[in-house]
């Protein structure tokens, strides 16, 4: 997102162009059907790049026990570039997840909670190819939104911002995967004109104009970041309730202690 002062885009491009998807193995060939879909995203912060999702995209099994179990998935993010002829898409594979658990010291059991964010400190050296948007956007009228095989954005510290009950809040993303023979089909879905109510534990507590009917209408947008109407993130998106009007957010003020402590701690690997 560092081109954003060389011209204007709209909050569609913003909203694809921010959000990278991913695919969740048990395996780190990636040969097999992903177990689950997900999102993330890039923020360069500090001069450091880190990739944020959701901790309950790789670590599904934790998060239905609420307990760390030592079992590890892997995550890819998609490059959305293929090769036709061996009917393949490029994946850049994401390792070296920081995850977190808080503790309750005034607790005699200390009362663990898993915290819903996974940070990797990112080397670009590993990229070997660049991430495209996958398809063109068109607006109700038909109009060209997004093109095609242009290059998504990593955020800024710049773009971070605290929530306002003043804005509305948007988030990009793909759902209802299903395969079709070799090929994955997905659907597009904006999430539009949310607004915050108010801060819920460690979370924010965001609503929807409608109920949550089903939670299949959401599942996959884990990890998404949530953007005001100026395209800055103030945080990322965890969970829906379904029957509510309920969205939860990791806010960025629980998320940058954490990259602070990781920047500060790889610097400590290396003296």
């Amino acid at each position: 997102m560092s081109n954003l002062i060389e011209r204007e885009f709209s909050m569609t491009e913003i909203l694809v162009k921010t959000t990278y998807q991913v695919v969740i193995s048990k395996e780190n060939s990636f040969q097999s059907n992903p177990i689950a879909f997900g999102a993330g995203f890039f923020i360069n912060y500090k001069g450091n790049l880190f990739f944020i999702t959701a901790d309950h995209n790789i670590h599904i099994e934790d998060h239905k026990i609420n307990e760390r179990t030592g079992s590890d998935n892997f995550l890819a993010i998609l490059n959305n570039i293929s090769d036709k002829s061996t009917f393949s898409t490029l994946m850049t594979p994401i390792g070296g997840f920081y995850y977190m658990q808080s503790f309750d010291i005034s607790k005699r059991d200390l009362n663990p909670q898993l915290i819903d964010v996974a940070i990797s400190l990112v080397n670009r050296s590993i990229f070997q190819a660049p991430f495209r948007t996958d398809e063109d956007i068109m607006d109700e009228n038909s109009n060209l939104l997004v093109r095609a095989n242009e290059e998504k954005f990593e955020f800024l510290d710049e773009h971070i911002i605290e929530p306002s009950t003043e804005d509305s809040y948007y988030v990009f993303g793909k759902i209802k995967p299903h395969f079709k023979g070799l090929f994955l089909h997905r659907s597009n879905t904006f999430k539009n004109n949310l607004k915050f109510i108010n801060r819920y534990g460690n979370y924010l507590l965001l609503n929807t104009r409608e109920e949550i009917l089903d939670y299949e209408d959401w599942a996959g947008l884990s990890g998404s970041p949530v953007l005001n109407q100026e395209g800055k993130c103030i945080g990322v998106l965890c969970s829906v309730n379904e029957g509510t009007k309920s969205v939860f957010v990791k806010p960025f003020s629980i998320i940058l202690p954490f990259l602070d402590t990781i920047i500060l701690q790889e610097q400590l690997n290396k003296n």
